[in-house]
Order: structure tokens, then sequence, then C-alpha cells
């Protein structure tokens, strides 16, 4: 999903925040990121499964340390010059929501991101009381 995107109304709060911009990845518990000597790959080891990685996939994963959000994962991915020009907000939350899915990462809204992304809503929830209100 795009950054220039509107969320639907029934996301959870899970998926609002692989969609954000603002959200921030990290490996999961009993989750490894390491490099396999005997295949010469890195490896993404979770509960009950072993991923080999590309190149693009490695780089994202590397970066989901709990600390960037994917905005700024992205702006690393394209100083990398895998692709230059590339959407790679794109990419990063493909490749994020695909390892969410699979219970290698978890994302969680930056401090102060769902306060923000709330407050429209809720001015809009009070103009519709209030327009409702004052047609009775």
């Amino acid at each position: 999903m795009s950054a220039n995107r509107i969320a639907p109304d029934n996301m959870t709060p899970a998926q609002a925040a692989v969609s954000s911009p603002r959200s921030v990845p990290s490996l999961t518990a009993g989750t490894q990121l390491y490099f396999d000597n005997q295949h010469q790959r890195w490896v993404i080891k979770a509960p009950h499964q072993v991923v080999f990685l590309d190149p693009v996939s490695l780089d994202v994963l590397r970066a989901c340390d709990g600390e960037r959000n994917l905005a700024r994962i992205a702006l690393c991915m394209d100083a990398l010059n895998h692709r230059p020009g590339r959407a790679w907000l794109d990419v990063v939350q493909d490749i994020v929501r695909h390892f969410e899915a699979r219970g290698v990462l978890r994302c969680r809204l930056e401090d102060g991101a769902l306060a923000q992304a709330q407050r429209p809503l809720q001015s809009l929830a009070e103009r519709m009381l209030e327009r409702r209100s004052s047609t009775k």
C-alpha cells in the first residue's frame, strides 16, 4: 500500500501499523538473522521456518531494528542503490507485510503517530455529531 492511499476503516491496528510510513518494525522474539556458512547465504530463522533471503529482503530485515520507521528504511534502501529511483516505500511495506504475516516481524506505530492519525477522525466524528444534534 503506498503512502498516498487511504487505509480502509475496517483495518486492524496491526494492519494500520504496517500501512503507515511511521510504523517501526522489529524481529519477533525467537527470530534470528544470520549467515549460514554451509549454504553461504543469509537466513532468517523463526519458529517452524527457515527462509533464505534475497539481497533486498536481507537489507530491509537488517534495517528492522525497532528504531527506524518504514520511511527511514525506504530512504536507506534508496541510498544502497539496489535500483535507484524505485518506489522503495512500497517495496519495504510489501516485504515487511510479508514477514509480519509469517510471524518474523512485528510492527508498532511510532510514539505520537496514532494520536495524529486519530485526530482527523475525531474531528470528523465531532462534526457529524454536531450536524445530527443541530437537525433535531
